[in-house]
């Protein structure tokens, strides 16, 4: 449910250079990069030729457009469309490519800059159709709970260089909203939220045949509890069980744990952090979440589960 960590992960695929280009953008030390050469594919969808002096060694956060796009300008808050290709700075060998699959989409927004600020700064000095060569020093990606905090210097330098072309941007969508009280007693009443049953002491999730999802959070409360309010920060236990909604398919729960599961509300998906702020400790409830509230358009390249989604949330406990 940790959205902040798809950033740093997406930050992996991605690495260019443009063969006898002038690079007109750039942010960070791009000395390491200044060998890098890049010869597009014939396509979109074919991998590019790219070498560079190995071992390339960097310490620090760098990006660099290689050849630069013919395309509009990339702004602020829109969503940009790439592929991506990675190598082993030490070797230069191959690690992987996403040319031949769908280009990867993500927000130009505060998140992102946080995350990867070189690139962030690169992209918004450039057009759609740029390539781009990118470090990103692994100490600079945000500490892992369990991680090895013994790390040497060595630790620090890059140890992937990826590429990436911009493909295309699109202005980025309204994001969903919660429905008020009223609006899920209605959809209720009319049939359109899903329902749900205890077997084995477990929920079995089904969703309405013949329904569209709702065009928003649903926020469905079953059982009012008693006891501490959450926030939009809280440190919570729950049990829970999430679905798919275009299938119904269980992708997880707690459940089949045996046990509740830990958290912060402020560093989970936006409809579990929307959905469960302001209930009690105690509640059960359904949440009936959007796309762009759960794990966004490209969910499944995440390997995590994709589209609408629907979780029967029962609040142990708010600490």
């Amino acid at each position: 449910m940790r959205k902040v960590m798809t950033l740093a992960a997406a930050a992996s695929l991605l690495l260019v250079t443009a063969c006898g280009s002038t690079a007109t953008a750039s942010s960070g030390d791009i000395t390491p990069l200044e060998s890098i050469k890049v010869t597009p594919g014939s396509d979109d969808s074919s991998d590019p030729t790219v070498t560079f002096d190995s071992p390339l060694v960097a310490t620090e956060t760098a990006a660099r457009v290689l050849e630069e796009g013919k395309g509009d300008p990339i702004k602020e808050n829109q969503n940009i469309k790439f592929k991506s290709v990675a190598y082993k700075a030490e070797d230069a060998s191959l690690i992987g490519s996403g040319f031949s699959g769908e280009p990867v989409t993500l927000p130009v927004n505060d998140e992102f800059k946080a995350q990867l600020p070189a690139l962030y700064e690169t992209l918004l000095q450039t057009k759609v159709g740029s390539w781009i060569a990118m470090v990103e020093p692994e100490a600079e990606v945000p500490a892992v709970e369990g991680a090895d905090a013994s790390k040497g210097p060595e630790d620090d330098k890059v140890k992937t260089v990826v590429v990436l072309k911009v493909v295309s941007t699109e202005e980025t969508p309204e994001a969903s909203k919660k429905l008020g009280a009223d609006e899920v007693k209605t959809l209720k009443d009319d049939g359109v939220l899903p329902s749900y049953e205890m077997k084995d002491d477990k929920p079995a999730i089904t969703i309405p045949k013949g329904k569209d999802v709702p065009a928003g959070l649903a926020v469905d409360v079953i059982k009012e509890g008693t006891g501490k309010v959450a926030t939009e920060s809280s440190d919570v236990a729950a049990n829970y069980t999430g679905v798919r909604w275009d299938d119904g398919e269980q992708f997880d729960s707690s459940y089949d744990r045996g046990e509740a599961s830990e958290f912060n509300l402020g560093q989970v998906i936006p409809g579990w952090t929307q959905g469960l702020t302001g209930l009690k400790a105690g509640t059960q409830v359904m949440l009936t979440i959007p796309t762009d509230l759960a794990y966004g358009p490209d969910a499944a390249a995440q390997n995590k589960p994709a589209g609408p989604l629907v979780f029967f949330v029962e609040l142990k406990e708010v600490k």
